[in-house]
């Protein structure tokens, strides 16, 4: 698989994911302010404390194909409810108060903390094409995952060592795939 143009792209992404949060910053919230009472039972504190929430009408998305990515457009395409950039996601305001969305997008929080900004993207964009698209992307089976336990069962569990846990048994195996 040759992630090549991925990679020479990536500071453009970085650039564009900076820019979009930074000019969305001012409407940020603490996720604190939205006053869930059951993320606390199955996140970190320091979890929760480090991610902010914006409200958007339309998640941003960055301009893949602009870039070249053309292999990526379908994810461009999705018209999601939520959105992760490194502790900070954007959300429709429509589903601002859907507790278990939030759960999703805050898992994708653990994943770009562990991986950091570069290996979340390349790890991201191998399990989207590795997968054949979002709906089997190993990153987001995860979030569809515990996000479907959150919702559906009452038992309660600690999600970042299960994320993390992913993580070291997933990406690896992407990245050595992609010849990384």
């Amino acid at each position: 698989m040759d992630i090549s143009p991925l990679q020479t792209r990536l500071p453009a992404i970085r650039k564009w994911i900076d820019t979009t949060v930074e000019e969305h910053r001012p409407a940020a919230r603490p996720l604190a302010s939205f006053g869930f009472a059951r993320l606390g039972h199955y996140f970190d504190a320091a979890t929760l404390k480090r991610v902010s929430v914006i409200e958007v009408d339309v998640v941003p998305k960055p301009p893949l194909a602009a870039l070249g990515l053309h292999q990526f457009a379908d994810f461009e395409q999705l018209n999601g409810a939520g959105l992760t950039y490194g502790d900070v996601y954007f959300v429709v305001k429509a589903r601002a108060n859907d507790e278990s969305l939030h759960f999703h997008e805050l898992v994708h929080t653990i994943q770009w903390h562990n991986l950091g900004v570069d290996r979340f993207i390349l790890a991201y964009a191998l399990g989207h094409l590795a997968g054949g698209g979002y709906e089997n992307n190993p990153l987001e089976e995860i979030a569809h995952t515990l996000e479907g336990i959150f919702t559906k069962e009452p038992r309660l569990f600690r999600v970042e060592p299960i994320v993390i846990q992913h993580l070291e048994r997933v990406v690896p195996a992407l990245m050595e795939a992609a010849g990384l």
